[in-house]
C-alpha cells in the first residue's frame, strides 16, 4: 500500500514536471521568436538615431552660418551707428554755430506790435528761416 501512495505520489510529481516543460517550452520558442523582434526593433532603432545625428549635424551647420551671417550684420549695424552718431555730432556743431551767428547778427532791439512793425530786409527774413531751421533740427 505504501508502494502505491509513494508510486501514485511520484507519477503526480511528473505530471507536473511535463506540465511546467511544456510551459518553458513554450515561453523559450516566445522568447526565441521575440529575439528576432527585438533584433529588428533594435536596427528600426539604430536607423533613427543614425539619421537624427544627420539631422544635428545640418541644424548645426545651418546654426553656424546664421550665427556668421548675424555677426555680419551686427558688424554693418555698428558701422551704421558710428556714422549716424559721427553725423549726428557734426550736426549739432553746425547747429551751435547757426545759432552762435545768428545771436551775433541780430541786434537787440525792444519788441514792437505786429502791426507797425516794417517789413523785414531780405537778411533779417534770412536769418529768421535760419532760426526755423534750428528749432526743427533740434
Amino acid at each position: 500500500m505504501l508502494t502505491l501512495i509513494v508510486d501514485g505520489l511520484l507519477a503526480v510529481l511528473l505530471l507536473a514536471a511535463l506540465a511546467l516543460g511544456l510551459r518553458l517550452q513554450r515561453s523559450l520558442h516566445r522568447l526565441r521568436h521575440d529575439d528576432g523582434e527585438i533584433g529588428r526593433l533594435i536596427e528600426g532603432l539604430d536607423t533613427a538615431t543614425s539619421r537624427s545625428a544627420s539631422a544635428l549635424d545640418g541644424l548645426r551647420q545651418t546654426a553656424d552660418a546664421t550665427a556668421e551671417r548675424l555677426a555680419e550684420q551686427l558688424a554693418g549695424a555698428q558701422r551704421l551707428l558710428d556714422d549716424l552718431r559721427f553725423l549726428s555730432s557734426r550736426g549739432e556743431q553746425l547747429a551751435d554755430r547757426l545759432e552762435q551767428q545768428i545771436s551775433r547778427g541780430r541786434p537787440a532791439a525792444p519788441p514792437t506790435p505786429l502791426a507797425s512793425m516794417p517789413a523785414p530786409p531780405p537778411q533779417a527774413g534770412r536769418a529768421a528761416e535760419l532760426e526755423r531751421t534750428l528749432k526743427a533740427l533740434r
